[in-house]
């Protein structure tokens, strides 16, 4: 079986960034989106900043606004100088641009 007959949601393309955040929320790495689903996301960060099997992460969707995850890796691989992650989504809040809260949001 391979890992799209695995997905549990549609991956859509994205050419954005995603901001890596340590426990405190603060930045620690940026890195390329490549696609992103409701429960996951694939991206590559330069291979001098290695990610825990767990952390935080804001994702800038252009035209969408901010998601904040807390994230679990399920798979990496090395592409030259940066590795490409593959993540599981294990909470998601979804920011506005001008960050308030909304529940409605889609």
């Amino acid at each position: 079986m391979s890992d799209k007959d695995k997905r549990q949601a549609r991956r859509d393309k994205h050419d954005s960034v995603i901001e890596i955040l340590d426990a405190n929320g603060k930045f620690t790495a940026s890195g390329r989106l490549s696609d992103y689903s409701e429960t996951g996301a694939s991206f590559t960060i330069c291979a001098a900043a290695a990610l825990p099997e767990k952390f935080r992460a804001r994702l800038r969707l252009l035209g969408k606004g901010v998601l904040e995850v807390e994230a679990r890796v399920i798979r990496t691989s090395c592409d030259k100088n940066a590795v490409c992650y593959g993540v599981k989504f294990e909470k998601v809040k979804t920011v506005y641009p001008s960050g308030e809260l909304r529940n409605d949001w889609k």
